[in-house]
């Protein structure tokens, strides 16, 4: 499935710079909010069925929120320490990384701050999304299920879930969804805090 995935964006990055006419690339956001909703209405419509959400989150309890926390805590920490490498500080570090993925929101956020640490911002949420795409299959397979869920960052809820469902279990659906909710509440609330806006 990694290579299939792989493919895929290769493909839409070459036919994007050097075939498709502007009217396709424009009409590109629609065409992927409309594939991006039917995904998902299969991926309800199973879990429906097999009337399994519920079961989920019983099995899950209280403990299922541990798992956003820790991924937020490790994001944090290793963006504080990635800083003594960098030439940023630990305060711009973690504020970077704590768009988790969402570079639609994140940069513009810190625009008002500085133009460079945007920047950085877009770069960073758009690396973590696509390693992501490109590492869920080898992390579900040699490392664990729920571990694929935090690579991806805010978009596990909705543009990853059908990936990590295929790539791991429908158990670990729930998991996703609970942190890409709490990582998205977290990214207006945690980005501005660490730059003081």
């Amino acid at each position: 499935m990694g290579r299939i995935i792989f493919i895929f964006v290769a493909a839409g990055m070459f036919s994007g710079h050097y075939f498709l006419p502007d009217v396709c690339i424009d009409a590109s956001g629609t065409v992927l909010v409309i594939g991006l909703s039917v995904l998902l209405f299969f991926v309800g419509l199973e879990m429906g069925i097999e009337g399994s959400v519920v079961k989920m989150v019983k099995q899950a309890g209280y403990k299922i929120i541990l798992y956003p926390l820790a991924v937020i805590f490790g994001t944090l920490t290793f963006s504080a320490m990635a800083s003594i490498f960098l030439p940023i500080t630990a305060r711009e570090a973690m504020a970077v990384t704590s768009g988790f993925g969402w570079y639609t929101l994140a940069p513009v956020i810190l625009m008002d701050y500085s133009a460079k640490i945007s920047a950085i911002s877009f770069m960073h949420n758009v690396m973590r999304e696509f390693m992501g795409l490109l590492l869920i299959p080898a992390v579900a397979k040699y490392i664990g299920h729920i571990e694929t869920a935090s690579l991806p960052g805010a978009g596990v809820m909705d543009v990853f879930l059908p990936i990590i469902e295929k790539s791991t279990s429908k158990n670990i659906v729930i998991y996703s969804f609970v942190i890409g909710i709490i990582l998205s509440i977290s990214v207006p609330i945690l980005v501005p805090l660490f730059v003081g806006l």
